[in-house]
């Protein structure tokens, strides 16, 4: 029996000191997880055992150390979970965050392994806002192809500080062009549906006792489908500018030289240098704004705003106190901007005219300069219009028996009867840790330790061979006896 015994012992020291070079052999592997060789003794209802097996191998779960890499697609689990990834119709999981962008659009790991998880909804969709939810069996990531498409302003906002020691102005009519009829003014920038930008300068007069006007006009692009000079039949089926038919602002008709500043609803055209008599002038130059309609603030005694109100009009319904709604046209082809404009925040105190954090949420078009991941696992790309965009968020699964899962090639495991079913979920929630943007997690291997233990690994191959050694010897002699 003692061959039988010193032969087992050869055999698990050989496999023990297999799994210890494996071990050794990806201390340099990213999310490796070492592993150590379980023996249990043999016996056959003898006191004597028959030696010693292989029981199993266990594997250590724990956190490797946490590296910086700055490489904006390296990801490393700080904490529970394992990646979930697609690999020619099979999911694995892995601890592995080296990913790289696909000429599909997909995250895939050194292996090929295709990450799973929630991709976005109404990407581009101009009536409703991009938005990753996570739920539901995850998918392939599929980062959008196409570029941001353009955005309307539909929200804009101005936390206005006025002073109160402003007097109080009445008689002249506002008039743009004529700094005394008005006491501040400010630009907004705003979009239109094509991406273009257009700067609405906000005038504010103090008309009253805590009573506040605001006017407003958009200078129109030279992208406006409008006559440029007088008498032009202008592109795009706009309305061309006659001087004819128009009288100024003073009720008069343009002089000889065809200056004069001319409205026609709420537009304004803004002539120089037209030549001719009147009814037949042309030439010279025509530029044009849109007048935004014009609104009450109203303060209360401490300076904050009590109210903002149309001054002719009704209030659309479902606006706020300080809140109003404009539309304007930019005679571009672009829809019309319908747009609520929020006021709230905004100050009348003795202090000096200043604009306070201005915003509005449409932008141009713009193409992806970039992806990013968030600690809660979500995919942003970032896009050369100054916006970031939700993509995609990460999924992540965790096993109650990670023992249970079998290792395959590629740094990753797969599911088995004894590693149970995964759960699901998202990082940071429950038992799953955050997310490491340009960082990656290295092998759990503990070097050092495994040199030693391959030393006394080689110490019990050694002395088992010598038990087989001394039973031959025995042998040998109780055969020279015989």
């Amino acid at each position: 029996m003692g061959f039988t015994q010193g032969v087992s012992g050869l055999q698990a020291a050989s496999a023990d000191l297999n799994n210890i070079g494996n071990n050794i052999a990806n201390s340099q592997t990213t999310g490796y997880k070492s592993s150590s060789t379980q023996f249990a003794d043999i016996y056959a209802g003898a006191r004597t055992g028959l030696g010693v097996g292989v029981a199993g191998t266990a594997q250590d779960f724990s956190t490797g150390s946490l590296n910086t890499t700055n490489r904006n697609l390296d990801v490393a689990i700080d904490g529970g979970g394992f990646f979930r990834l697609s690999k020619n119709g099979t999911t694995q999981y892995s601890r592995d965050g080296q990913f790289q962008q696909t000429k599909d659009g997909n995250l895939a790991n050194s292996s090929g392994a295709l990450l799973t998880g929630y991709n976005v909804s109404n990407f581009n969709n101009p009536n409703a806002t991009a938005s990753v939810n996570a739920g539901g069996t995850p998918q392939t990531i599929q980062l959008p192809a196409q570029g941001l498409s353009a955005r309307a302003t539909s929200q804009a906002s101005l936390a206005a500080a006025l002073d109160a020691g402003s007097s109080i102005k009445s008689g002249a009519a506002f008039k743009a062009s004529d700094a005394s009829t008005y006491d501040w003014s400010t630009p907004n920038t705003v979009y239109d549906s094509l991406g273009n930008a257009h700067s609405v300068n906000m005038y504010f007069t103090k008309t009253g006792s805590n009573q506040w006007q605001v006017n407003g006009q958009m200078p129109l692009g030279s992208e406006a489908n409008l006559a440029t000079s007088v008498g032009q039949t202008p592109p795009g089926g706009g309305f061309a500018m006659s001087l004819g038919s128009f009288a100024n602002a003073a009720g008069n008709k343009p002089s000889q030289d065809g200056n004069g500043t001319y409205q026609f609803g709420n537009y304004t055209a803004h002539v120089t240098g037209a030549i001719g008599s009147p009814g037949a002038y042309t030439g010279g130059t025509v530029s044009y704004t849109q007048s935004v309609p014009a609104t009450q603030l109203s303060f209360d005694a401490s300076g904050n705003l009590a109210s903002a109100t149309p001054v002719s009009g009704t209030k659309a319904s479902g606006l706020g106190s300080s809140q109003v709604g404009y539309q304007l046209d930019p005679q571009n082809g672009s829809s019309p901007i319908d747009f609520n404009f929020d006021f709230a925040g905004s100050t009348q105190t003795a202090q000096s005219f200043s604009a306070g954090n201005p915003g509005q949420d449409g932008y141009a078009s713009g193409a992806l300069t970039g992806i990013t991941v968030q600690n809660n696992g979500m995919v942003t790309g970032s896009y050369d219009n100054g916006q970031s965009v939700d993509l995609a968020q990460v999924a992540l699964a965790s096993f109650r028996n990670e023992n249970g899962l079998q290792p395959v090639s590629g740094n990753a495991w797969t599911e088995t009867a004894d590693s149970g079913q995964p759960a699901l979920g998202t990082a940071g929630t429950g038992q799953f840790g955050d997310l490491r943007g340009g960082t990656l997690e290295a092998s759990n291997v503990d070097l050092s330790k495994q040199l030693v233990d391959m030393i006394v690994s080689q110490r019990n191959y050694q002395a088992n061979a010598q038990t087989i050694k001394a039973q031959s010897q025995i042998l040998q002699t109780a055969v020279q006896l015989g």
